[in-house]
């Protein structure tokens, strides 16, 4: 996705098994079309935007971003498909990555910014961060500040939200705990009352796996976020 955002979506309409493609772009991201009904869809909150289908919303998930090595401790059966792009477009990526590696910085497509609007100036248009939101509200959290801290807690929907960077993926994760301080201790986030988080798993004190709930998130841009859910609050600060 160009604002490198993604989440997981249940394909199912009705009963009926949808099939989808990127149709265009707006916003400079990714606009999703199904073929049964060419409806759009919003790749982020999955709601369709345009079509027979308006209004409509699918069943949606966060992912967790992971190494492979990650995925299979916690899937020893899964099968890993890696994407053997052709030489042209692995070019222009490459390319892309030079151009921006000399320029010290990120930066959009400039095919991408007419489809953009009016932007939100509080924070820079490539800066990656986490964002959450519920029934109730949004909120974008820099990834800077969630590195300067390690672990951050904060309240969300009248609950306990801890954030924390994994230590092998570096991208960060939220999850509803009752925690008032928590701290690394190797890979291994001990909190307060004995509970630790190993390998994005929740943990008892006495090494028993335990469920655990997350809000709505995902790993993205500011721009991204900010179009998606406009007025969003910026938490950390």
């Amino acid at each position: 996705m160009p604002c490198n955002s993604g989440v997981s979506l249940t394909p199912v309409i009705d009963g009926r098994l949808h099939t989808f493609a990127v149709r265009g772009i707006y916003n400079g991201m990714s606009l999703i079309a199904d073929h049964e009904t060419c409806s759009y869809w919003d790749h982020i909150t999955g709601k369709c935007v345009h079509g027979p289908l308006k209004g409509r919303q699918l069943d949606l998930a966060p992912l967790r971003h992971m190494q492979a090595s990650q995925a299979l401790a916690h899937f020893p059966e899964a099968r890993i498909a890696i994407a053997r792009m052709k030489l042209q477009p692995n070019m222009i990526r490459a390319l892309l990555e030079l151009w921006q590696w000399m320029l010290g910085e990120r930066f959009i497509l400039p095919v991408l910014t007419p489809s953009m609007g009016e932007e939100d100036p509080r924070r820079p248009r490539m800066e990656m961060g986490l964002g959450v939101w519920t029934e109730t509200g949004s909120r974008f959290y820099p990834l800077d500040i969630l590195k300067a801290d390690g672990v951050l807690i904060d309240r969300c929907d009248d609950k306990t939200m801890l954030i924390y960077l994994d230590p092998i993926s570096g991208t960060p994760t939220p999850l509803f705990a009752d925690v008032q301080q928590a701290e690394w201790n190797g890979d291994i986030l001990r909190l307060d009352g004995g509970a630790a988080i190993r390998n994005g798993r929740l943990y008892d004190p006495y090494g028993a796996e335990l469920p655990s709930e997350q809000p709505l998130h995902l790993f993205t841009r500011w721009y991204g976020f900010s179009f998606t859910f406009p007025n969003c609050e910026i938490g950390g600060d």
